[in-house]
């Protein structure tokens, strides 16, 4: 009998604090890492298993240019980290960041109108509960704004005698000024 582990990704996103009309987008709802099969759980031993990285593209529209940040946190949190069911985690990175077809740089923050305090680079680790700006040697404003979020994830392999679904969540919220 094969039994197999379906873990899934849901993207949940809403905006706030917009003065322009500005719209978030997601290149999917929902990300599935597709099945693992009881010998691949057999093969991890006691080890975590490293599902296959996936990719989101996050795209802003807004009708006139606006400095935007993009906060990330999730309903299933698991201490400080993006759960993946109970015994799994997901890690999210921001990478090839474009404002207005031009490439930028990523800065972290922490709050919506707190300084930007680095001059960026061009990935930047996701923190649950915090928010990526877009900078060029000053953070920037503009109507087309895109990111893609690598998705990298990992559940402990465990005793699985029916289907199990593992689910974690990121959401998104846009911030704009």
């Amino acid at each position: 009998m094969k039994h197999n582990i379906l873990p899934l990704l849901v993207v949940l996103f809403w905006a706030c604090g917009a003065r322009a009309e500005c719209q978030l987008v997601t290149s999917q709802q929902s990300v599935s890492f597709g099945a693992l099969s009881a010998m691949d759980r057999q093969m991890a031993g006691g080890k975590a298993i490293t599902l296959p990285e996936k990719q989101i593209l996050l795209n802003v529209m807004c009708d006139n240019a606006q400095r935007v940040r993009l906060f990330f946190g999730s309903s299933l949190p698991q201490g400080n980290d993006f759960a993946l069911g109970a015994q799994g985690k997901m890690t999210f990175t921001a990478m090839k960041a474009r404002v207005d077809d031009k490439d930028v740089l990523l800065a972290p923050v922490r709050s919506s109108h707190g300084a930007v305090t680095s001059p960026g680079a061009n990935t930047a680790d996701i923190a649950l509960n915090e928010g990526i700006a877009f900078v060029d040697g000053e953070e920037l404003s503009g109507k087309n704004i895109s990111v893609a979020i690598a998705v990298n994830s990992q559940v402990k392999s465990q005793s699985i005698t029916d289907k199990v679904k593992y689910r974690g969540n990121l959401q998104v919220r846009l911030e704009t000024e």
